[in-house]
C-alpha cells in the first residue's frame, strides 16, 4: 500500500508541476518598458566594477585601518567589509541600484527619521544620511547612473563616519581612474 501511494504521489507531482509555457525566453532586463542604463560605463566607469570599485587597501586607509585588518564579509547586491581601526571595528557597505533614484533614498531616509543633508560630492547631486544611533553611522547616496551609496558604521562611538563615507563616494565617482 505504501509503495502504491509513493508511486501515485510521484506521478501526481510530475503531472501537476510540469506544463508547456508559450512565448520566447529572453535575457533578464531585455524587453519590457524599463530603460537600461547602458551608458553608465562611459559616464561613471568605476560603478560597473561592483565590489571591486575600490581596493581593500583604499577602503582600509579611508577608515583608518591597516590593510591587513580588513575583510570582505558579503558580495552580492550589496558589498560589505569589516575593518579594524585603532578605535574598533568599522562596518563598510556599498550599494548600487541601477534602477534606483536619489529621491527614493531620500524618501526612505526621511521615513526612517534620519538626518538628511543635500550636498554635491565630486560634482554629483548627493545626500548624507545620519541615523540617530550611538555609534555615529553615516551614509552617502549619489545620483549616478541610478543610485550609488556607501555606509560606514563604526561599532564604537567617536569615529567620523561621515567623512569616511564621503571620501569613499568621492573615490567612487572619480572618473579619472
Amino acid at each position: 500500500m505504501a509503495g502504491l501511494f509513493a508511486v501515485l504521489a510521484t506521478v501526481t507531482m510530475l503531472v501537476g508541476c510540469s506544463r508547456d509555457v508559450s512565448g520566447q525566453a529572453v535575457k533578464a532586463g531585455a524587453g519590457g518598458n524599463t530603460p537600461r542604463n547602458d551608458n553608465s560605463a562611459k559616464t561613471y566607469p568605476n560603478l560597473l566594477k561592483e565590489c571591486d570599485v575600490l581596493t581593500t587597501d583604499v577602503l582600509a586607509k579611508t577608515v583608518g585601518a591597516d590593510p591587513l585588518d580588513i575583510q570582505s564579509t558579503f558580495v552580492g547586491a550589496l558589498c560589505r567589509w569589516q575593518a579594524l581601526n585603532p578605535s574598533g571595528l568599522v562596518d563598510i557597505t556599498r550599494f548600487w541600484f541601477e534602477q534606483g533614484s536619489l529621491d527614493n533614498e531620500r524618501n526612505v531616509a526621511d521615513f526612517l527619521k534620519y538626518q538628511v543633508e543635500s550636498r554635491s560630492v565630486a560634482g554629483v547631486q548627493s545626500i548624507v544620511m545620519k541615523p540617530n544611533d550611538a555609534s555615529g553611522a553615516c551614509g552617502v547616496a549619489s545620483d549616478a547612473a541610478g543610485v550609488v551609496g556607501w555606509w560606514v558604521n563604526p561599532q564604537v562611538p567617536g569615529i567620523d563616519a561621515c567623512a569616511m563615507a564621503i571620501k569613499l563616494m568621492e573615490l567612487t565617482l572619480n572618473t579619472n581612474n
